[in-house]
């Protein structure tokens, strides 16, 4: 699963399948954070880690409805929490950011 971010853009969700592997990918410079508009979505934790609200991942899968995701799911939720990479006020998971510079024009 990867959490897509670029500046003047929602972020988006994609291989929401793969629940296996879990990052942000910022198409920015770390630079301009300050320009990314992540509000109740994602919390950066300096350059390298951000974390994402547990609610938006459900609402941007799609498959929040699809018992056998949730199950996956969860269980990514749980693999998560015994490294320490989840916190539950507000519920978010921990990803590592992979920065690719600025976004195609």
């Amino acid at each position: 699963m990867e959490v897509h971010i670029a500046p003047d853009q929602p972020p988006r969700l994609t291989a929401v399948e793969d629940l296996k592997r879990f990052s942000i990918v910022a198409a920015a410079d770390p630079a301009a954070l300050a320009d990314l508009a992540l509000d109740r979505v994602l919390a950066f934790e300096g350059q390298d880690h951000a974390w994402v609200s547990v609610d938006w991942l459900m609402a941007a899968s799609g498959q929040s409805g699809s018992e056998s995701w949730r199950a996956g799911f969860e269980a990514m939720r749980a693999f998560a929490a015994k490294h320490g990479w989840t916190r539950d006020n507000p519920p978010a998971i921990r990803g590592h950011v992979v920065w690719q510079g600025a976004p195609p024009s």
